[in-house]
């Protein structure tokens, strides 16, 4: 099965996971999206510009609902 993650506000997230349901074959062509297919691998570079909690989820249809989702925490640097 396709996999996928995206970084964004829970908000886009919500958004992405509703696009996805209307078009579940949707490749992801932004630099802050990465989808690897079933038993294959995928990068994802993104340089944090803040000090926030961002999130990041599996925008496809039900993936997000059993867990599929997280936090990345960026510190300041010391």
């Amino acid at each position: 099965m396709l996999h996928a993650i995206v970084i964004g506000t829970p908000e886009e997230l919500q958004a992405r996971t509703e696009m996805m349901k209307k078009y579940p074959d949707m490749e992801h062509d932004e630099p802050y999206m990465a989808h690897a297919p079933a038993g294959q691998r995928s990068d994802i570079t993104w340089t944090f510009n803040r000090a926030r909690d961002f999130e990041f989820a599996c925008p496809r249809p039900g993936h997000i609902d059993v867990g599929m989702r997280g936090t990345i925490r960026v510190t300041p640097l010391a």
